[in-house]
């Protein structure tokens, strides 16, 4: 009885595969090494879209190493031994080779590098290694982007287009009878409010000052802060509360399902729903991915655009720096400089 429990790590009887690798193309070509390492990611409830990437960026870092070796190498017979024998040089001739050779963008290099330096951090993690060789390696600089946002001219469209029943079918269209002013109502406020999507989740009717035009919002850390109560938000709150028979005062969240605040999650599958309805007659939401933060991006947008400076814009997207709100004055200085252009082009 004590061999078989001493043997237990030795057994040579055929186990099953685990059932994690059943989409996991490429899973059978890695090393016993990186297999275990994709074990470990299963077992923490890694998902199976970041485990299918892991398994594709390894294999491309062994198709450097077969081109770079010149030999006709298989994955599957590399050891553990053998391949912890690379070190800085070898790593950075790979992300020379990614930019060089293969030209991918510097994201797509960083996020090859970013695999490889999660399983040497494993490698550490389980005694088999000291130094992670990819932490010392200068990763190329990512261009920043712009965020999304709507322009004046396609928030007006969407909105217009948003109370319809465009592209939808009828057993749809019944359903939206219901939810029609709350899912205005939600646009409404995410546009001229800037909130973030959990802040707008939690937000009570005595949070909001009708009298004053206020809106009071808890932030991150816990903290305060007032955001004006634009015009069509509270048109769109009193005819949501008429609609709906709400009182419009009390400590309950404003938007609930079943007597439960709505979820931040089910609001994300509404906005998508109706965006994905709106792109056939909508064609700027091909290439604008809108989702509830870039609404947020809207409002900042906006603000910019009108010349708002900066760190009042900060104040009221709840900014802990006047660094993540730059990038809007950028572009509010963009979009007026090009106002202008098409101003003088109609001479």
């Amino acid at each position: 009885m004590m061999s078989l429990f001493k043997n237990l790590g030795k057994t040579v009887k055929p186990i099953p595969l685990p059932a994690h690798t059943m989409d996991l193309p490429g899973y059978l070509r890695m090393p016993d090494f990186i297999r275990s390492y994709i074990d470990h990611l299963a077992s923490k409830n890694f998902s199976k879209a970041t485990m299918r990437r892991y398994v594709y960026d390894f294999d491309s870092f062994f198709q450097f190493v077969a081109e770079a070796s010149g030999e006709a190498i298989q994955a599957r017979d590399i050891t553990q031994e053998a391949f912890l024998e690379i070190d800085g040089s070898g790593i950075a001739a790979y992300a020379e080779y990614l930019a060089l050779t293969k030209q991918n963008a510097p994201s797509v290099i960083n996020r090859k590098l970013s695999a490889l330096q999660s399983l040497f951090r494993h490698l550490i993690d389980i005694g088999v290694l000291s130094e992670n060789p990819v932490a010392k390696i200068n990763r190329p600089k990512q261009a920043k982007r712009d965020p999304v946002y709507l322009t004046k001219r396609e928030w007006d469209e969407l909105m217009q287009l948003l109370p319809s029943n465009v592209e939808m079918n009828a057993r749809e269209a019944t359903h939206y009878e219901r939810d029609r002013v709350r899912d205005i109502t939600l646009f409404q406020l995410l546009g001229y409010s800037g909130m973030r999507l959990s802040e707008m989740t939690q937000l009570t009717w005595n949070a909001v000052d009708f009298h004053e035009g206020t809106i009071r919002v808890i932030g991150k850390g816990n903290k305060e802060r007032v955001i004006p109560l634009a015009k069509p938000v509270r048109v769109a709150l009193r005819k949501f509360a008429a609609h709906y028979s709400l009182t419009m005062r009390g400590p309950e969240p404003i938007f609930q399902k079943q007597g439960k605040a709505l979820s931040p999650r089910a609001v994300q599958h509404i906005l998508k729903r109706h965006v994905d309805r709106l792109r056939p007659v909508l064609p700027f939401l091909e290439r604008k991915q809108i989702t509830p933060h870039k609404l947020r991006h809207t409002f900042a947008t906006r603000l910019a655009t009108g010349g708002v400076d900066v760190l009042t814009i900060q104040q009221l997207l709840g900014h802990e720096s006047v660094a993540t709100t730059q990038v809007y004055a950028h572009i509010g200085d963009r979009e007026k400089k090009r106002a202008i252009e098409l101003f003088d082009s109609e001479r």
